[in-house]
């Protein structure tokens, strides 16, 4: 399978259980495979024929900057929803959204949520 890959797409948004999460906010790090068949958009040089990589990752930075969630897990399947709703050509999705200043209270690098789903896996998409 073919794929698009974006990696580490920050966005800053206001996601946490902490009330200063929601009210300060901070950034977040997204990273995407998007399988779909580019055989013709690299054929043909077209790119009716795949998606905007510019318009997935303003698509992304909306979702996670449209509402507010409480759990990472929450907003990356968000993610994955508009997606899928929105590009009908993905048939699957491979995803990371990076927390790096969790208030965990210990010293780490990032705090993620890994999720990969397939179209075929849910009707509702």
């Amino acid at each position: 399978m073919d794929k698009i890959l974006i990696e580490d797409l920050q966005v800053y948004a206001y996601h946490g259980v902490a009330q200063a999460e929601k009210t300060n906010g901070q950034m977040f790090f997204v990273s995407l495979q998007l399988g779909l068949d580019l055989e013709q958009a690299g054929i043909q040089d077209d790119l009716h024929l795949t998606i905007s990589y510019a318009q997935v990752c303003k698509d992304v930075q909306n979702v996670l900057q449209d509402r507010t969630y409480n759990l990472i897990e929450a907003a990356t399947m968000s993610i994955i929803e508009f997606l899928f709703h929105t590009y009908p050509t993905i048939s699957e999705i491979f995803i990371q959204l990076k927390k790096p200043w969790a208030p965990m209270g210990q010293h780490l690098k990032y705090a993620a949520v890994e999720m990969n789903r397939k179209r075929e896996d849910r009707d509702e998409w």
